[in-house]
C-alpha cells in the first residue's frame, strides 16, 4: 500500500479541475435529486444546485492555490505522488463538509444538534462528491494522456533521422566530437571515451554507472564519483540531464513516449526506457531542436 501511494502522479490543475466537479455536483442534485433532495421543489433545487455547485468550485480552487503558496514544495509536479492527490481530495472535501455543515447549522440547525447536522451533512456530502471525483480523474487523465501522447509524437518527429556524430571512425578526431576523460573521486581517469561514444549516465548514489557504446556493443562500467561532477564535463549542445538520475546523449535518443504520468525516451543500443522529469519535459523539447 505504501509503494502505491508513493507512485508518480501528475499534478494537473486548470480551468477543468474547478468546472467539472462544480457542474456534475449541479447535475447531480439537479437531476438525480439524492438523499433529501427529491423532497425540495425543482426551482429551491436549483437554487440548492447552483449555491452548492459554486462552493465546491470555489473551495477547490482556494485550496490548491493556498497550498501552492503555502507548501510550494508540497506541491511540486516532479514530487507529486498518488498519495498526495488523495491527499487533496480530502483535505478538499473536508473543507467542503465543514463548509455547507455551518452554512446548515445557521440557517437551519436550531432544532437540531450540532453532531446530527454534521453527521448528515458529512454522508450526503460523501454521496454527492463520489461521482464529480470519479469523473474528475477520469477525464483528467484521459485529456493527459491524449497531450502527452501528442507532445511525444511531436519531440520524435523532431528527432534527426541520422545520428551525425556517430556516422564513422574517422569522426572521432574531430573537434565536434572531442575525447572526455570520465574520473573516479580521487582523480583517477576510469574511462577516456568520445562524446559520440557514451550513450547515458545513471546515478546510483556515490556511484554512477556509465553506458558506452564499444564496437558496436554497449557496455556499461560503474564508477564511484556523483553525477553532476561528470555531467559538468559533457557539453550540453549534446547531452541533456532529463532526470535526476540520468544524462542521456542526444543523439542516441530513437523515440519518446508518453503516458499520462511522464515521457520516456527509448536510446539506440539500451533495453532500459529513460524517464523524462515532468519538469525537464518542456526543456528537451528545445534541447531536441538544436541537436
Amino acid at each position: 500500500m505504501q509503494n502505491f501511494l508513493k507512485k508518480p502522479h501528475p499534478f494537473i490543475f486548470n480551468t477543468y479541475s474547478v468546472a467539472i466537479p462544480g457542474m456534475a455536483s449541479f447535475l447531480i442534485i439537479l437531476l438525480l435529486a439524492p438523499l433529501d433532495f427529491k423532497e425540495i421543489e425543482l426551482t429551491e433545487r436549483i437554487v440548492y444546485a447552483l449555491c452548492i455547485a459554486s462552493f465546491v468550485s470555489i473551495i477547490i480552487f482556494l485550496t490548491v492555490k493556498l497550498l501552492q503558496k503555502l507548501f510550494p514544495s508540497f506541491t511540486q509536479e516532479d514530487t507529486w505522488t498518488i498519495g498526495r492527490e488523495i491527499l487533496l481530495f480530502l483535505i478538499v472535501i473536508l473543507l467542503i463538509i465543514l463548509g455547507i455543515f455551518l452554512s446548515i447549522f445557521t440557517l437551519y440547525g436550531a432544532n437540531q444538534s450540532a453532531w446530527q447536522v454534521f453527521a448528515k451533512t458529512t454522508f450526503i456530502s460523501l454521496s454527492i462528491s463520489f461521482f464529480p471525483i470519479i469523473v474528475l480523474v477520469l477525464f483528467e487523465q484521459y485529456r493527459q494522456q491524449k497531450i502527452q501522447f501528442a507532445y511525444a509524437q511531436q519531440l520524435t518527429q523532431s528527432l534527426k533521422a541520422e545520428n551525425k556524430k556517430l556516422q564513422t571512425a574517422t569522426q572521432k578526431t574531430s573537434p565536434s566530437n572531442p575525447v572526455f576523460q570520465l574520473k573516479e573521486e580521487n582523480g583517477k581517469v576510469a574511462l577516456l571515451l568520445h562524446a559520440s561514444e557514451i550513450v547515458c549516465l545513471q546515478s546510483d548514489g556515490n556511484y554512477v554507472e556509465v553506458f558506452y557504446e564499444e564496437h558496436q556493443i554497449i557496455t556499461k562500467k560503474l564508477i564511484r564519483n556523483r553525477l553532476k561532477n561528470l555531467e559538468e564535463q559533457l557539453p550540453k549542445t549534446i547531452f541533456f540531464r532529463c532526470h535526476n538520475r540520468f544524462v542521456v546523449n542526444g543523439n542516441y535518443i530513437l523515440h519518446i513516449e508518453g503516458n499520462a504520468r511522464n515521457l520516456e525516451l527509448s536510446l539506440r543500443g539500451l533495453a532500459i526506457k529513460i524517464p523524462v522529469s515532468r519538469s525537464k519535459a518542456k526543456q528537451i523539447s528545445a534541447f531536441i531542436q538544436a541537436l
